[in-house]
């Protein structure tokens, strides 16, 4: 069985045939269409010269110097001779007298009689082109043989009388015949270059490029990116082992990417059961460890009181009083929990309603002269005397009192808490800051976590439970406002952020609601 021709013998193949074929474009246009271009350039160039000549006769546009230049530049550059007749003689103007050998006036006198006077016969005359002005003859001449191509007829001079003239060009002059030969198999050198390299240029890249994407495809199928395709069109083998490649390379694909959200959707599964596992156990801990102390407390108390209260009514009333004080904790615990679980799971969302956030701090200020007698500390309030804002009024008031109480809880000398107050534009922003030890960088993102103390011993004798800023963190998030915390030189500040009231115009302030006009009939009437 005779073996195929290999790619690299198809490709100098057709290289081959590719160079051997623009050689014998080349041949066939320099044998067939070389005397046309020849003819067509002589024949447009005479017409060009007549066109040129005629205006500058008809109008005068030029002196008789300028004329005789442009005839000696036509002669000198195209080779042609030109003639004009006096009006009523067979002689020759000034113009073109003297700018023509005496053989070349007596040549173009003979062949301008011999065309008018049609007083040579024999010639081999072909017409070319015939105007109401001009006839364009290609002649050769019966006694020298020799070719040209003739231009002959009237022009109109400056003052309208027509005059013959003759324009002649040898078809045959070695010279010219080389210049314009030159030009053309320049000109088609050229072409036949730049048509060969882009067809070896696009047929190169037809044959090689599906082995280059082959090659690549395979090199990224081996590395596990089934994302590449062949792109070729062909039928050939070549065709068809890239449409192979593909098929082979999607089902890999789509096997690999179910494997990938299988393997995603149970690793998701897996750290969403820890992360489970690990809140329940927090959570357990936690409460554990909350109610282990007040649960022992009231059973060792429960037992000293059986054992001991009724042979002494004094310890008898101090062990009920701190079994309920435990029992109080457990209660207050247990309802902070309630709450957070309301509010982290919606149940307890917040119902905003205009009101005074500055009255509702100087209330809370002032129900609190206890603590501040028992702490020694002083308390200031720098803020306007009102500010409208828009919240839930109940939820804002368990947020600033956490921060309060826990200024008071962690206050050390000089024993000072500052609310202060920031006009943010569309916002206000308040701010709770009490002297004592700073919060370390480190913690201050974890004190929102639920139970999550920083200093656990001093925490544990205020009975604090780490829920606090927890729920601070539920109602703020619930509210969609920012709230944190940050240290400054000797103490810690606290804040979260309302939305304002926008203030209403003062003709609308003034007029009375429709809800205080009732109220204030209905009081009147009581």
């Amino acid at each position: 069985m005779k073996k195929g021709m290999s790619l690299r013998e198809r490709v100098g193949v057709v290289f081959t045939a590719v160079v051997l074929m623009i050689i014998a474009i080349f041949i066939t246009m320099n044998l067939l269409f070389w005397n046309l271009y020849y003819m067509r350039t002589s024949r447009r160039t005479m017409l060009d010269t007549y066109t040129e000549i005629a205006e500058i006769v008809e109008h005068g546009s030029k002196s008789n110097e300028e004329m005789m230049a442009l005839i000696a530049t036509v002669k000198a550059r195209d080779n042609i001779t030109f003639a004009l007749q006096e009006a009523s003689e067979w002689e020759f103007m000034v113009i073109t007298r003297e700018t023509l050998s005496a053989y070349e006036r007596n040549f173009l006198m003979d062949r301008l009689q011999a065309n008018f006077l049609d007083n040579a016969p024999g010639e081999n005359k072909k017409i070319l082109e015939r105007s109401d002005n001009y006839v364009l003859q290609d002649v050769v001449l019966r006694d020298s043989g020799s070719r040209y191509l003739e231009c002959y007829g009237y022009m109109n001079d400056a003052q309208g009388e027509a005059r013959k003239f003759i324009l002649s060009m040898p078809m045959d002059h070695t010279m010219a015949d080389m210049r314009i030969s030159s030009l053309f198999f320049a000109y088609g050198s050229i072409v036949i270059f730049f048509i060969g390299f882009l067809i070896i240029s696009l047929l190169t890249y037809r044959v090689t490029e599906p082995i280059y994407q082959l090659t690549s495809i395979s090199k990224k199928m081996s590395q596990l990116d089934f994302s590449a395709r062949y792109t070729g069109n062909s039928h050939d083998e070549i065709g068809i082992l890239g449409n192979n490649m593909n098929e082979m390379a999607s089902q890999l694909e789509r096997t690999i990417l179910q494997l990938k959200m299988a393997n995603e959707e149970l690793q998701k599964d897996l750290q969403e059961k820890e992360h489970v596992d690990e809140m329940r156990k927090d959570f357990i801990s936690n409460v554990s460890h909350e109610l282990k102390t007040p649960i022992a407390l009231i059973q060792g108390y429960a037992e000293g009181l059986k054992d001991f209260g009724r042979e002494d009514p004094d310890s008898m009333d101090y062990y009920c009083d701190v079994i309920a004080d435990e029992a109080d904790k457990m209660n207050r615990l247990v309802r902070k929990l309630t709450k957070l679980n309301q509010l982290e799971f919606g149940s307890d969302a917040p119902e905003p309603a205009p009101f005074d956030v500055m009255d509702m701090i100087r209330n809370i200020e002032a129900g609190s002269t206890k603590m501040k007698e028992s702490h020694q500390a002083s308390v200031r309030i720098l803020g306007p005397e009102h500010c409208m804002v828009l919240a839930d009024e109940y939820q804002i008031e368990e947020v600033f009192n956490n921060y309060y109480s826990n200024a008071f809880n962690h206050l050390e000398e000089p024993n000072e808490i500052t609310v202060s107050f920031d006009d943010l534009g569309t916002n206000v922003r308040i701010s709770v800051m009490n002297t004592g030890q700073n919060i370390p960088e480190e913690e201050l993102e974890r004190i929102w976590i639920k139970f999550y103390k920083v200093d656990k011993a001093r925490t544990r004798a205020y009975g604090g439970s780490g829920i606090g800023l927890s729920i601070v963190k539920a109602i703020m998030d619930a509210h969609h406002q920012e709230y944190g915390v940050y240290n400054v030189p000797g103490g810690v500040v606290f804040w979260f952020e309302l939305a304002k009231l926008p203030e209403k115009p003062e003709e609308e302030a003034a007029m009375p609601e429709e809800n205080d006009i009732m109220n204030g009939e209905i009081l009147g009437e009581i």
